[in-house]
């Protein structure tokens, strides 16, 4: 009667066993925070358009700079050189505009926020065990808030006027991640060029779409095309 394991049939088995533990696949989370610079052209529109409403000449105080964001979400290395992932992230943006004097102001508020999720991958270009070099691609779907407010006040007599819009976009990214990696976890740097689609506006709370105000035939957009750069921490887990 043969022998049911021959020596051959062991290494065979030896090598299987060993190369899916060289190959398995590390799952991890990862939470990451930095600036973002938007383009926001339609809304540095809405904010010319309402400054241009005042009764007074007012000035901008800011309009849309680099501001906040961050995400969080997970990662499964499918290989030694690929990762992909999903997870959710989160920006924000805004302007102001102001008139003083001695009998009162006016100030107009506009905070534009988006919450995005969608997936990524990325491919290893060059690095070793303790440090990587990465390219990055994203593709999302952008759900943003802008909120307008405007108070007055002027001889006693005081004034407040709010509305808020919403919009959906898809959008995509691209761009590097440096990595550094320790026993169970790595840290890093990623940043990259935002492409957006431009969600079209409407209110939150009937759906009418935000017009725009010399061009009824056009409808008032958010576009957070623009660079990004967010510092990133990864924890990589035991399955």
């Amino acid at each position: 009667m043969k022998p049911i394991f021959t020596t051959g049939s062991v290494l065979i088995l030896l090598l299987i066993l060993t190369s899916q533990k060289a190959d398995g696949q590390k799952n991890a989370l990862w939470v990451g925070g930095g600036i973002q610079i938007s383009s926001m052209d339609d809304m540095k529109y809405f904010q010319e358009f309402i400054l241009e409403s005042y009764p007074v000449e007012g000035k901008i105080i800011s309009s849309f700079p680099a501001y906040t964001m961050g995400s969080f979400g997970w990662i499964n290395q499918r290989s030694p050189l690929i990762r992909i992932g999903a997870g959710y992230g989160f920006s924000a943006t805004g302007a102001k505009s102001n008139y003083t004097d001695y009998t009162g102001y006016i100030t107009s508020l506009i905070n534009v926020v988006s919450h995005r999720v969608g997936a990524f991958a990325s491919y290893s270009v060059l690095g070793g065990n303790w440090y990587e070099l990465s390219v990055i691609g994203r593709f999302e779907v952008k759900y943003s808030k802008v909120d307008a407010t405007s108070n007055l006040y002027a001889l006693g007599a005081a004034g407040f006027t709010e509305n808020s819009y919403r919009s959906w976009s898809p959008g995509g990214a691209g761009g590097v991640e440096f990595l550094i990696h320790l026993k169970n976890y790595s840290f890093g740097l990623e940043g990259g060029y935002d492409i957006d689609a431009q969600g079209k506006l409407s209110k939150r709370e009937n759906n009418e779409e935000l017009k725009d105000p010399n061009d009824p035939a056009r409808v008032l957009t958010t576009n957070w095309t623009g660079w990004y750069a967010q510092a990133k921490f990864i924890l990589w887990l035991d399955f």
